[in-house]
């Protein structure tokens, strides 16, 4: 009987998590009126009204939703917990399936829970709830599992995982060249699976409703010239109003406005970074296969790069970042899960200064800051490996120099 309970446990624990998560949700954000529609229509067997929506998500993160916003009422936000529920469902079971690579490398059962809570229980979950946006989370649980799947072998896994990904949201496209230079063979079989499963995902919308689908795509290709605190591009902005009209009212905010060419220049970049930086560490070592933990550093350097990129960066992107942190912790299994843990406070500071935000200039440098001192750690880890324990040091006062090795 208790070999059977302690199997389920946590499986359990994942659905009561997500649950308790789902819950506490207070508001639906963006939600309510980007997947409010399609969720809804899908979930009311509407065809043609769920692909005249045209949602900013992707096609799978609806078809997820869909099922579970059609078992509450009428009350919107209890259809938004339900819908968002699937969600954080994808992100339990991803710590789950990470815990339990840890445990297969040797990692204390203390990191294995680490491994297991940190994922689904951390400031970004709650952020990304609240701006309604659970489809992040689902889209980078997604993208991470493709990576660890492929870093362990399971090609047809991986392919799926990656093509679920890119049909849930776009930025999932940074997670293709990892993902193929972690398999040890097949990787273009594995491009073609991936690709058919996101194109079978796709491809219907866009036939349905070419007009809707590329003018949402194009908006997402080009975020305008808004940029917040958590961006690069934010110090070379300057304030500026807009009017809003919302249910009739006439709003008018004052926001921070980047340069012109930013708008269409940032997402651009970003894809040429995703595709320069696998190439240049192929190139500097001389072969395409990476190892696991390599992969999850080399696509939390990209999802940390898609952050700092995009004008309108918000503290709910840099979910892929930590759970591929926490992915790197896993594949890596030494005491800790420093990584894991350090991504965990630096979300809770950054979360609590948004919340109590006085001066945007002085977050915006801090922000920077820390990014930046993380880029170097991923650049350092993925280009020169440098190698501490081999640093032999005798005493205080004789340290002799460091060894590098590709």
């Amino acid at each position: 009987m208790w070999p059977l309970a302690k199997r389920t446990l946590p499986y359990a624990a994942i659905v009561l998590l997500s649950a308790w998560l789902a819950s506490r949700a207070t508001s639906m954000g963006d939600w309510d009126t980007d997947s409010y529609p399609a969720v809804h229509a899908l979930a009311s067997g509407h065809l043609g009204a769920y692909f005249e929506a045209t949602p900013m998500m992707g096609p799978f993160s609806t078809l997820v939703q869909a099922p579970f916003a059609a078992l509450p009422g009428g009350d919107r936000l209890e259809v938004y917990r339900w819908a968002a529920f699937p969600c954080l469902l994808a992100v339990g079971f991803l710590g789950l399936y990470l815990a339990s690579i840890g445990r297969r490398r040797g990692a204390s059962p203390l990191a294995q829970a680490v491994l297991f809570a940190v994922p689904l229980i951390n400031p970004i979950t709650f952020e990304a709830l609240r701006f309604g946006h659970p489809e992040e989370l689902l889209t980078a649980a997604l993208a991470v599992a493709a990576i660890a799947s492929a870093s362990e072998g399971h090609r047809t896994r991986a392919a799926i995982l990656l093509g679920l990904a890119i049909a849930s949201k776009q930025w999932a496209v940074i997670a293709v060249l990892p993902t193929l230079m972690a398999l040890p063979a097949g990787r273009v079989r594995a491009a073609a699976v991936a690709a058919g499963v996101a194109a079978l995902l796709i491809l219907p919308g866009l036939a349905a409703a070419p007009g809707g689908f590329l003018e949402v795509n194009g908006k997402a290709a080009d975020t305008g010239r808004v940029v917040t605190p958590l961006s690069i591009w934010y110090p070379a902005a300057s304030a500026t109003t807009e009017t809003y009209h919302v249910d009739g009212r006439r709003l008018v905010a004052k926001v921070e406005e980047a340069p012109p060419f930013v708008g269409s220049l940032s997402h651009p970049l970003i894809l040429l970074m995703a595709v320069a930086l696998p190439v240049a560490l192929a190139l500097r070592r001389g072969r395409i296969g990476i190892s696991g933990p390599d992969a999850m550093a080399l696509f939390a350097l990209l999802a940390l790069l898609r952050c700092v990129l995009d004008p309108v960066d918000n503290l709910y992107y840099h979910a892929p970042l930590l759970l591929a942190l926490v992915g790197w912790d896993a594949f890596s299994a030494r005491g800790l899960p420093l990584r894991s843990l350090g991504a965990f406070a630096v979300a809770l500071i950054f979360s609590r200064a948004l919340h109590e935000l006085a001066d945007p200039n002085a977050f915006n440098l801090v922000y920077l800051g820390a990014v930046t001192g993380v880029g170097c750690a991923l650049v350092s880890s993925l280009f020169w490996r440098f190698n501490w324990t081999s640093v032999p040091v005798p005493s205080l006062f004789a340290v002799r120099s460091p060894n590098f090795r590709d």
